[in-house]
């Protein structure tokens, strides 16, 4: 496996945090010394790390601490966000870092799969302009450019912060629509491998199926039913890379049958369910022969 050092980067070691916007396609299994936080503008892919596999969409951030081995497989490249940046630049605040929610594991080194967040359409304009500003700061280099981006750079871990606590948080909250977002979050995971729609969510919370979708997109930047097929995709796709027969990938993923499954896969991947199994197959066959 490859470990990426700071050095490999080739850029400024000067330079605290290093941004960059690129397209990225299938890469080979690696890990890096450093910190990376991705953010997806454009596109989807699998990602692998931990023994888990993700489905990325534009605005999932994506949080790995130093050693952590990922890769992606895309079928079509898309366009990222790397913000990187070596364990020792919050070395003055770390304590404070790692009493924020969900920060602890990350920056301890112990998070055993990635940190994955959908943004709310607001947090995905504030991400946009740090990062514009971040890059505008690692160029120009004006006075104070040093403290600023490691500012900046600690807003963005702020923001995950608050996007970890927010969704994920057990305890009661004031504020009804992020209920509606949790208790609809936990029926899906209970439930996504059954035949169950929105109107089936919403009628369990007393509420209308347009009044939920609307404060689920406003809490989780996605619709319930988006985030419902997410997590079906994500179930078929672990179970697909363990060979699993059509037959079973899709029955035990929540798709109504298996037409439906294989027609709304290659949608999505451009290929079918099949075929990806077969590719899946043929590139652990590869990867065994390249082993020394």
């Amino acid at each position: 496996m490859n470990r990426m050092s700071w050095a490999s980067l080739g850029a400024d070691p000067a330079c605290p945090v290093q941004v960059r916007e690129i397209v990225q396609g299938t890469s080979n299994p690696h890990s890096h010394e450093f910190f990376e936080f991705v953010y997806v503008e454009e596109g989807f892919c699998l990602h692998f790390s931990g023994g888990s596999v993700e489905l990325l969409m534009a605005g999932d951030l994506l949080a790995m601490c130093p050693g952590m081995e990922h890769h992606y497989w895309c079928k079509k490249n898309i366009t990222i966000v790397n913000i990187l940046f070596m364990p020792e630049l919050f070395s003055g605040i770390l304590d404070e870092i790692k009493n924020l929610p969900g920060m602890a594991d990350l920056f301890e080194g112990t998070l055993q799969t990635p940190l994955l967040s959908h943004l709310s359409f607001q947090n995905r304009d504030e991400m946009r302009r740090t990062v514009d500003i971040l890059r505008r700061e690692g160029e120009q280099r004006e006075v104070g450019w040093e403290l600023r981006c490691k500012t900046l750079l600690a807003g963005i871990i702020l923001m995950l912060s608050r996007v970890v606590n927010t969704r994920f948080s057990r305890q009661e909250s004031k504020n009804p629509y992020l209920g509606y977002a949790l208790k609809t979050v936990e029926a899906i995971e209970e439930q996504y491998m059954v035949p169950v729609s929105v109107r089936d969510l919403a009628a369990n919370l007393s509420i209308s199926p347009d009044h939920l979708t609307r404060q689920f997109r406003q809490i989780m930047g996605i619709t319930p039913t988006e985030y419902l097929r997410r997590r079906r995709f994500a179930r078929a796709l672990e179970l697909l890379l363990k060979q699993r027969p059509i037959s079973e990938v899709y029955a035990s993923s929540g798709f109504r049958s298996i037409n439906y499954f294989s027609r709304e896969f290659k949608v999505i991947f451009k290929m079918t369910p099949s075929e990806f199994r077969r590719q899946v197959r043929a590139n652990a066959a590869a990867s065994s022969l390249t082993v020394h």
